[in-house]
């Protein structure tokens, strides 16, 4: 079924509680490399805590490809941070805005302001948004 996929889309969430484990399941790793279209990565908007602190979007996609046994064409990047204010409270908590890192060759960036609220949570009209371009200019070109 997987193999049959015309994309994949991974993420967001916890990393290495909620992504990572899907991968493990027996198949799955060699039927998402068999997957003819792109491979896009919906980055966190934080880090996930002091063990997570210095994890970046680059180091996610890097697992990932690994995980997954083929690239990730891009991911999905919050440049627009919210307030102090906002942030406070998940910094008492030791999360902070996620930085992108260094990604692989070819690892395309689709950036734009994904955090619009009070709470860590993708805007869900523009992250459809992107993600829909991103499949439209890969699928469709």
């Amino acid at each position: 079924m997987i193999r049959s996929l015309d994309a994949v889309i991974i993420g967001p969430g916890s990393f290495f509680t909620s992504l990572l484990p899907i991968f493990l399941v027996d198949g799955c790793r060699e039927a998402i490399a068999q997957v003819q279209g792109p491979v896009i990565h919906v980055a966190n908007l934080l880090t996930e805590g002091r063990g997570m602190s210095s994890f970046t979007a680059g180091d996610a996609v890097h697992q990932l490809s690994v995980a997954i046994g083929r690239p990730v064409d891009a991911v999905v990047f919050n440049v627009v941070p919210p307030s102090e204010a906002v942030l406070w409270p998940y910094a008492r908590e030791h999360k902070h805005p996620m930085q992108l890192g260094t990604l692989p060759a070819g690892c395309e960036v689709i950036e734009g302001g994904f955090w619009t609220g009070a709470i860590a949570r993708h805007d869900r009209a523009r992250l459809r948004s992107a993600v829909w371009a991103a499949l439209a200019a890969r699928m469709l070109a």
